[in-house]
């Protein structure tokens, strides 16, 4: 940990990039040191730490705070390290169009998930409906960044939802092959993100390539 970092931070996961993929952006992101605990089993003795039983959740300062919960975590980062980058939102307008943005990716990640996860007698339907509607999900998800008047989903600067987003696009190309094609400036934003250099190493070290191309 750097002498000036004023917490020690734990975050508890799976060893796969999942739902704790985001949170480990905005670490990055922020340039925080944070021990990245991938366990193979969900144990009793670490559920018996997490608030709501279930993966990821973040022990701060060794458990003085415990939070779970992707977007809550990712939120409370932004807005307690480095407070005056304004990573949160600079307005309270803009504060809640940011965790607007991570809310709807969110409902997108989830409804891939419920299809991939889905129990095998309805998993075949369950990806046949998310096929049919992702397509509008991500249409209307480029039109807000075309009307954002810059390279994020907010303005013209970069917020935590935009780092927490790269993580779900991530996801969804990953698992469905040319998934972005379709979306220019969708797949702009990803690379835009992508080589950001306060990630690139990062993902260059832990990622596939990219299935879509720049």
């Amino acid at each position: 940990m750097s002498p000036d970092q004023k917490h020690r931070y734990k975050l508890y996961y799976g060893n796969m990039r999942g739902r704790a993929e985001p949170i480990r952006l905005v670490f990055n992101f922020l340039g925080v040191d944070f021990e990245d605990f991938r366990m193979d089993q969900f144990t009793d003795d670490i559920k018996a730490k997490a608030p709501m039983k279930q993966l990821p959740f973040l022990e701060i300062d060794g458990g003085k705070t415990t939070l779970c919960q992707t977007v809550s975590i990712c939120r409370y980062l932004a807005k307690s390290v480095q407070p005056d980058r304004w990573f949160g939102g600079a307005t309270k307008t803009d504060s809640a169009k940011v965790d607007m943005m991570a809310d709807g990716f969110a409902d997108i990640f989830d409804m891939a998930a419920q299809a991939k996860y889905a129990p095998e007698g309805i998993r075949e339907a369950a990806m046949a409906h998310f096929q049919k509607v992702i397509g509008p999900k991500l249409e209307i998800m480029q039109d807000i960044l075309k009307k954002s008047k810059g390279d994020y989903f907010v303005g013209k600067s970069i917020h935590w939802c935009d780092v927490y987003i790269l993580g779900i696009l991530q996801a969804l190309d990953e698992g469905e092959k040319g998934l972005l094609d379709g979306f220019p400036e969708l797949r702009a934003f990803y690379f835009r993100m992508r080589n950001l250099p306060e990630l690139k190493e990062y993902i260059d070290t832990n990622w596939p390539p990219a299935n879509c191309k720049e």
